[in-house]
């Protein structure tokens, strides 16, 4: 019995706590991430003999996660020399910079939380972060979203659809062009009251 504990208990994947942290926001499967750690602790080249005595997978299994894990890109298939004999392996190096992507995106998204509070010397509301959200989900620069708020700020302006208006042109039509147009004024960009409307 104490063998068996032993066997059960012996630590042969470890695996980086970072990636724990990131990687519940990767489009991935518990088999894509078993053999992920493979990867990472084992060995990068794609040994099907030993990965199905260490993971027990089957061969369709084995090829069928790999490639998967291919079309996501979060794996690709190398060639490197070695003493002058050419060799295949995994690289992990997608998959790494999918996590360093998200963590970026994470703390960036982080930070404009916080300015948008700091500006506005205030709590945003759900709907205020949903509207965020929402500039991030579609591509818009980050850049953008933080000149549109100092722009707000300075016209005395700290209602959200007043600043959406700005991404919105900004992002449209492109900053370096808006800036260019300081003869518009913002009533007429907006035909709207948007001081009455402080939200």
């Amino acid at each position: 019995m104490s063998e068996l504990r032993s066997v059960f208990s012996s630590k042969d994947f470890i695996v980086n706590s970072n990636i724990v942290k990131c990687i519940s926001q990767l489009d991935i499967s518990l088999d894509e991430f078993l053999l992920i750690l493979y990867f990472i602790n084992v060995s990068l080249a794609l040994d099907t003999n030993d990965i199905k005595l260490k993971l027990g997978f089957s061969d369709d299994k084995i090829f069928n996660t790999f490639n998967t894990l291919v079309n996501k890109k979060m794996l690709e298939m190398i060639v490197i020399n070695d003493n002058n004999k050419v060799i295949e392996q995994v690289s992990l190096d997608p998959f790494y910079d999918r996590l360093a992507l998200n963590k970026k995106i994470e703390n960036n998204e982080e930070d404009i939380y916080v300015l948008f509070e700091n500006e506005l010397g205030r709590t945003l509301s759900s709907f205020e972060y949903e509207l965020i959200n929402k500039w991030l989900e579609k591509g818009i620069d980050e850049h953008t979203i933080k000149r549109a708020l100092k722009e707000a700020i300075l016209n005395g302006v700290t209602s959200f659809k007043y600043i959406d208006k700005i991404v919105y042109e900004w992002s449209k039509n492109g900053i370096k062009k808006k800036q260019l147009e300081e003869e518009k004024s913002i009533e007429e960009l907006f035909d709207y009251d948007w001081l009455e409307d402080n939200e």
